[in-house]
């Protein structure tokens, strides 16, 4: 999900106080200095890019440990079965995460 911005208007320590401040249930970690990981669980996170422009936000595993997991699975199993299992149980709460912090930053956008 995009969401357009003014030119230099949010800095990524910005938006991570605003987001704790916003959503409790979650830690927000600085990976660099243009990205922030948001974590609700092991399996339900999101990465926050911050750009001059635009701010982007993806559904994705918030662990590297995690990623590594499901990237050795496809290895393993081969594509058909870890995609099913990732399309049925992960992706729903990482979406869910993935709208809940872009609608957050639209309206922050918009005040």
């Amino acid at each position: 999900m995009k969401v357009k911005i003014p030119e230099g208007s949010i800095t990524t320590d910005d938006l991570k106080a605003k987001l704790e401040a916003e959503f409790p249930d979650m830690t927000f970690e600085k990976r660099n200095k243009k990205m922030l990981v948001a974590k609700r669980s092991n399996v339900a996170g999101a990465n926050i890019l911050v750009y001059k422009n635009r701010v982007q936000i993806g559904a994705a595993f918030p662990t590297m440990g995690g990623q590594m997991l499901f990237v050795f699975t496809f290895l393993l199993l081969g594509i058909l079965i870890p995609m099913i299992v990732y399309l049925a149980a992960f992706m729903p709460k990482q979406k869910e995460v993935e709208k809940e912090i872009g609608a957050f930053i639209q309206q922050q956008v918009d005040l």
